[in-house]
């Protein structure tokens, strides 16, 4: 009688255990948009206010940048070279999300998530002794982030729809 109901209960144990394995497997990626956020966010502060060498540790080495009216820009070493243009500029523009069009959506393989796609739109703002003066530029964006190494890095950027706009325009 003790050895049935040991192998009644390590049955309930397996079927418990098979039956929640895509949950559990699942949990593993619950936190991923909050990652994406925080890597989005970093690499935009970085943009605004750092040198452009730290853009690195967000990039992929094959990131491409379409933009609709500047063009492409293919790989790491022909992006570095525009963005150090932004290192001596006396006023460098900065860029801001529009925080209410800002989309993330997950790219999946089976269960596992490898990616996100970051859209959204952001304004773009001329500046004085790095102080924001007015607003210049409104333009749609899309980002294909990678998981590489358990850190999220840009692999695609467009950047389109670019229009000009008066400071007051909401």
């Amino acid at each position: 009688m003790h050895k049935f109901i040991k192998s009644i209960v390590t049955a309930i144990y397996l079927v418990t255990f098979a039956v929640m394995s895509p949950v559990i497997a699942a949990d593993q990626n619950t936190d991923w948009e909050t990652q994406v956020r925080k890597a989005d966010d970093a690499y935009w502060h970085d943009f605004n206010f750092s040198h452009s060498t730290a853009l690195k540790a967000y990039l992929t080495s094959d990131v491409e940048f379409y933009h609709d009216l500047g063009g492409s820009i293919i790989g790491y070493e022909a992006l570095a070279k525009v963005n150090a243009g932004m290192d001596d500029a006396k006023n460098r523009g900065r860029r801001m999300v529009v925080p209410e069009t800002l989309r993330i959506l997950p790219l999946r393989k089976g269960k596992d998530i490898y990616g996100a796609l970051v859209m959204g739109e952001h304004d773009f703002f001329s500046t004085e002794s790095g102080k924001v003066v007015k607003r210049t530029l409104r333009a749609s964006f899309t980002h294909l982030m990678l998981l590489q190494d358990g850190a999220w890095k840009i692999a695609r950027i467009y950047s389109y729809e670019h229009k000009p706009v008066a400071d007051t325009d909401k």
